[in-house]
């Protein structure tokens, strides 16, 4: 397999998890950073491309003049416009972060780009890589439960987070901004959500100007499968503190996850206590890497792709829907 000429766009704090591993695969070769405050794209060249690489600011003269194969695009929600569609217009596979878009036109307009591209997308929905994760979606596909499973999940920590973040009309709110990882979990897990019921307040951050997010939610969700789940989240927990963890019970089975990667699966048909614990130190940055280079040199799907972002982003958006409408809300 040739090297892979990759390019990342928008070097900011959480593009750096994946530019570490970036700079240490022999398949990759760093040549091109962009960010709208050039010496972030600078330092990351410095830092990451051995100062070989070149810098831009305008994401379009990087597609233009740069002969890519890869492209990780590491935007906040808001700065999304074209930057798929040149992607896809240039032949370049790509990894983008979630949300991938705050509009579901902007969303299905990418999956359009991509699917007639033909060019390799993941989404980084990294939970799904996780060894317990993947330890139960294969119990799951072996032996479906039509329906009979409930999902409880929970989402907390306590920071201010960046300007935009706080912002609603820049981030999406918390739910759309974070918690979409355990809307894509219950997803990958149960099936396509059919209704939504959402219950979003600020409860603790009133006095904190231009915040105009959620920091409380409540989210019930139905699947077409009869499954059910519900969500809690709040940025009034723990202060730097972020905890995501969730419980799935199952016909026999129910399921403790402390993260994607540890979980203890309790055997509750037997008349004896049973569980089997899975554990690891899976790093699921590299994971979802390493498979979306697999993709590229098998010619197959990535494991996470762009329709991925589109459907968990519905979810997340027809609940801040439900929120704004306080009412149950059917998901399109």
């Amino acid at each position: 397999m040739k090297t892979l000429r990759t390019g990342i766009l928008g070097c900011g704090r959480f593009a750096k998890k994946h530019a570490v591993i970036l700079a240490a695969r022999p398949e990759i070769q760093l040549v091109g950073f962009c960010d709208r405050e050039l010496d972030n794209a600078r330092l990351y060249n410095q830092q990451f491309g051995r100062g070989e690489g070149l810098v831009y600011q305008d994401y379009a003269e990087m597609f233009e003049r740069l002969d890519l194969d890869l492209v990780y695009i590491c935007l906040p929600p808001y700065a999304h416009e074209n930057e798929v569609e040149l992607a896809c217009r240039h032949g370049v596979h790509f990894l983008i972060e979630k949300p991938i878009a705050l509009s579901m036109d902007l969303a299905c307009r990418m999956a359009e780009w991509t699917h007639a591209s033909g060019v390799k997308s993941q989404v980084g929905f990294m939970y799904r890589f996780g060894a317990a994760a993947q330890w139960l979606k294969q119990q799951l596909d072996s032996a479906p439960q039509d329906g009979q499973a409930f999902l409880m999940g929970r989402y907390a920590c306590n920071a201010l987070h960046s300007w935009w973040w706080r912002d609603r009309s820049k981030s999406g709110g918390q739910l759309v901004e974070q918690v979409i990882h355990l809307l894509d979990l219950a997803r990958f897990f149960l099936g396509e959500p059919t209704q939504v019921y959402s219950i979003q307040e600020n409860l603790f951050h009133q006095g904190v100007e231009g915040y105009t997010v959620e920091d409380a939610s409540i989210t019930t969700v139905r699947f077409s499968s009869g499954a059910m789940g519900v969500i809690t989240a709040t940025n009034g927990a723990i202060p730097n503190r972020w905890d995501c963890d969730w419980r799935i019970c199952l016909p026999g089975l129910t399921a403790d996850f402390t993260d994607a990667n540890h979980a203890v699966f309790h055997q509750t048909t037997v008349a004896w206590p049973s569980t089997i614990s899975v554990a690891a130190e899976k790093d699921l940055y590299l994971a979802e890497t390493l498979d979306l280079i697999e993709a590229i040199r098998d010619d197959r799907p990535a494991a996470v792709p762009i329709d991925e972002g589109v459907r968990s982003l519905s979810l997340a958006l027809t609940a801040a829907e439900s929120a704004r409408l306080n009412r149950p809300v059917e998901v399109g």
